[in-house]
This record gives C-alpha cells, sequence and structure tokens, in this order.
C-alpha cells in the first residue's frame, strides 16, 4: 500500500448488515402498502378434541359438535348440548334426514310449542330470517300439502287466466284417485319430484303396491288393488293438477310432471260400442239375472239399456220424476248434459209399469240396506259382468248398455246430432261417430243391400219383374 493512500475505518460485518436492514426499511415505509406483500397474523382458532368417531368438544368448553356433511362438504355442527348421549341421537336424527333427504322425502317434525319464544320480524336481522324459513317452508312443501291444498280449492280446472270448476261426477272420480297417490307421494317433497317417481309409481301400482280399504257387506275389507297404464295415467294427472294450481298460487315454481307423456296406448282404448250387448245378448243377460234372483239387477239392465242413461243418472232416478201425461222422465244430467229429458218408449213403459206396483220408496233403485239411498254402483258392475260372463258373452258394462241404445237409434234412422241431444250429450255427433255409435253386421248388411252399382242392372232386373207381374 503506498503511503499517500487515504486509510479508511474498517467496519465491522455485523454492523454493514445492521444498516442494509434500516435501509430496506426505510424504503419500506415510503411505499404504499400491498395487501399481496402485508403478512397478517393468523386467527387462531380452538382446537377440537375428539371424544368418539364422529363427535367431539372445542377448546376448553364442554358443548359437543358433531363431524356432518352439508352441501357436500364436511362440517362441525353444535349439538346444543353437552351430554354424549344426546349428542349421539342428535348426529342419528341428523344423518337420517339428511337421506329422507337425499331420496326426496322430508322428515316431519314436531310442531314447536306454544309456550316457546317466538321469534318477531323486526329490524335489524331477525325479520329477514324470518322470511328466509318462511320460503324455505314453501319451498319444502310435501305432496301431501299439496293435495290437501288442490282438494280445499275444489278440485278446480286450471286454465291461464281463470279457474274452471269441475263437474261434481269428475271430482268424485278425482277422490278415488287420491288415496292410491298419498300412500306413495305423500311425504316426497313436491319441488323434488322427477320423471323417475312417475315410472316408481307406475311400476308400484302394477305389481299390486297399493292396499284398497273399503266396506263390503258392512265390513270392513282389505285387497291389494293393481293399476292398469290408464289408471296411472288418470292418477298421475290429478297430482299435475295440484301442483299447476300451486304454481298459480305461488308456493312452487315448477311442474316437473307437466311433459312427462302417458303409459296408455291410444289405439288399445277399448271404446263403449266394444262393451255393449247385442239385442240377444242383451236378453240372456236379464234372464241369467233373473234366474239367480236378482230381479233389481235385470230391471236396472233393461231400465239403462231402453233410456241410454248413465248409471249414475238411472241410480238417482225418482218416481216423482215420470211424467205419465208426457211419457217423459225428467232427469238431471252428470257432466253438465243438455235435453234433461227421457222418451217413454213402449218397452220401457211395460218395466216402469211392473216397477212402479212393486216401490217402496221415492228411489227407482235404492239400496237393500236403506231404500232411502241409491244402491252401490259397484256391486251392480261385478254382477252385471259376472251375468256377461256366465252366458259367454264378451265383456259387458253400464256405459255399454248406454252405448246399445245409441246403435239401436241409429238403427231405427236417427242422425247422429238427434241422437247426441236425445242422451244428453253436449259433445255432439262427433262423439256418437266415434265412442257410443256402431254398426251391426246384420243391419249393415241389409243396408249394403240398397246398393246400385249400375242403373242398367237396376234397369234390366225391373222390367224382368214388371213382365212377371204383368203375365201372373
Amino acid at each position: 500500500m503506498s503511503a499517500t493512500s487515504p486509510i479508511l475505518p474498517r467496519t465491522a460485518p455485523s454492523d454493514v448488515v445492521l444498516e442494509i436492514w434500516d435501509r430496506q426499511a426505510q424504503a419500506k415505509e415510503k411505499m404504499r402498502p400491498n395487501a399481496l406483500f402485508v403478512n397478517e397474523p393468523k386467527k387462531q382458532h380452538a382446537a377440537f378434541k375428539i371424544v368418539e368417531p364422529g363427535l367431539a368438544t372445542k377448546g376448553n368448553g364442554t358443548r359437543i359438535f358433531a363431524r356432518v356433511c352439508v352441501d357436500g362438504g364436511w362440517t362441525w355442527r353444535s349439538t346444543k348440548t353437552d351430554d354424549l348421549a344426546l349428542a349421539r341421537k342428535w348426529k342419528e336424527k341428523w344423518d337420517r334426514k339428511q337421506w329422507l333427504e337425499k331420496q326426496g322425502f322430508v322428515a316431519q317434525e314436531a310442531p314447536a310449542e306454544s309456550g316457546g319464544k317466538g321469534t318477531k320480524p323486526g329490524r335489524g336481522g331477525k325479520g329477514q330470517e324470518t322470511q328466509k324459513e318462511n320460503d324455505s317452508t314453501s319451498s319444502a312443501l310435501t305432496c301431501d300439502q299439496i293435495l290437501d291444498n288442490y282438494v280445499a280449492a275444489g278440485h278446480p280446472t286450471i286454465k291461464k287466466r281463470k279457474l274452471k270448476p269441475k263437474s261434481p261426477r269428475s271430482i268424485q272420480n278425482e277422490q278415488y284417485y287420491l288415496p292410491p297417490l298419498r300412500t306413495y307421494f305423500g311425504p316426497k317433497i313436491a319441488k323434488l319430484l322427477t320423471l323417475a317417481d312417475c315410472d316408481g309409481y307406475h311400476r308400484w301400482r302394477k305389481q299390486g303396491g297399493y292396499i284398497a280399504k273399503f266396506l263390503l257387506h258392512g265390513k270392513p275389507a282389505e285387497r291389494r288393488a293393481k293399476g292398469g297404464d290408464r289408471a296411472v295415467d288418470l292418477n298421475l294427472i290429478v297430482l299435475s293438477n295440484a301442483l299447476e294450481l300451486a304454481i298459480r298460487q305461488g308456493h312452487l315454481e315448477s311442474n316437473t310432471l307437466r311433459d312427462r307423456g302417458q303409459y296408455f296406448d291410444d289405439s288399445t282404448i277399448r271404446h263403449c260400442r266394444e262393451v255393449a250387448p247385442t239385442p240377444r245378448g242383451l236378453v240372456l243377460i236379464v234372464k241369467w239375472l233373473e234366474a239367480n234372483q236378482l230381479q233389481q239387477d235385470a230391471d236396472l239392465t233393461r231400465f239403462l239399456s231402453y233410456s241410454g242413461l248413465r248409471l249414475g243418472e238411472g241410480l238417482n232416478s225418482r218416481w216423482p220424476q215420470v211424467n205419465w201425461k208426457e211419457e217423459l222422465i225428467y232427469v238431471k244430467r252428470l257432466k253438465k248434459g243438455v235435453f234433461p229429458f227421457v222418451l217413454i218408449l213402449p218397452e220401457l213403459k211395460s218395466l216402469l209399469r211392473r216397477m212402479e206396483k212393486e216401490a217402496e220408496g221415492d228411489l227407482m233403485f235404492g239400496s237393500p240396506f236403506d231404500p232411502l239411498t241409491p244402491r252401490d254402483d259397484s256391486s251392480y258392475r261385478r254382477r252385471l259382468a259376472q251375468a256377461a260372463k256366465a252366458c259367454g258373452l264378451s265383456h259387458v258394462t253400464p256405459q255399454g248398455l248406454r252405448s246399445y241404445f245409441v246403435t239401436q237409434a241409429r238403427q231405427s234412422g236417427l242422425t247422429d246430432a238427434e241422437i247426441a241431444q236425445l242422451i244428453g250429450d253436449k259433445t255432439g255427433p262427433s262423439l256418437i261417430a266415434e265412442v257410443y255409435g256402431d254398426v251391426r253386421p246384420d243391419h249393415l248388411l241389409a243396408v249394403a243391400r240398397k246398393i246400385k252399382l249400375t242403373a242398367l242392372t237396376r234397369t234390366i232386373a225391373g222390367r224382368a219383374k214388371s213382365r212377371k207381374k204383368a203375365k201372373q
């Protein structure tokens, strides 16, 4: 080292390091704070102490928490108890409720006691929580509640701008469909219904899963009742109507059963004319019923065949409704029918005269247990089918007897429009031609013989016939 070089003071390495740290700290103080570089201390949570699998306490407390799955993620929920046995029951109840909701059911919880503290919606978060609870309650309505609402509304027909009431007979039919619907769909959450539930209901009914309870000869009875494709479709239509009403009233957002289609094939529909007897078949059925001491059933069969009335209209017929002078019967039509009169033809007149002498009350066909009430329609249906089978005929129903009257009227020369008015059907001639009316082979052949294929053939035949008459 040269003599002229200045001698600088030597600094310790530790001091250099400290000086660099101070300069960096001053520079950081001058910079704007950035959240990405600020390391805040993490909040310390109390650790869980495992009591047994799925249950634990938190920190130094004694309150027990349960490990549960919520929305696909695992978390801890308070059991609100310090008792281990009660905590186990709470966790079992939670797991059971989660499983039911996953399967499409909702667990019925006991209502709160009236003495409990009520929640008043006020300012702050309490009112909002109450509103959320109300929303969750309305969105978790069960099918039983939806059907109850539909029944309370009177089984309306849902239209876009109005609720159209149904006829009493349609409401009565829908009431028959409610028990199996409640048995299968009752506890299910309405908003969680899927088309798979409809398929499951279809299989359940076809396998005889529903057990019908009814009175047989005045005594309670049970029987497994299978439901065909048509019955299942009618049941699901009622459920769909109830869901549509809930949507209209704001209880639901959508109807998942709206586009389900149908199980029944329209090509296999058995119309009324296919379950109607021929004149010879009607005579055989009446004779069989009379031979088996079923005179009332025989009289009812002929009454329906000679009047064209529905079974419900015939069973509710009363003697004061008969006008012997005008030869008319005043009838209260079902299904909003028209033309409340039945013409008393000679065959019907002789039947009524004999029945009037044996009458015990105002009703023409009173119940054997109570003459003041109409007889049961289901027993007559069974006996009519039994009589047809015993006579070697195809299946016959009360609606087929109505078709018998229509067919006889057509063969007598009445038009379909006249017949529709005569039987009180407001649909008109289209229904007569498609459903009720039939053309029997003997009548068809008799009419077909009047066909003229060529004018020459008829002219030559006519001349030959006239010449033959002239010679005689």
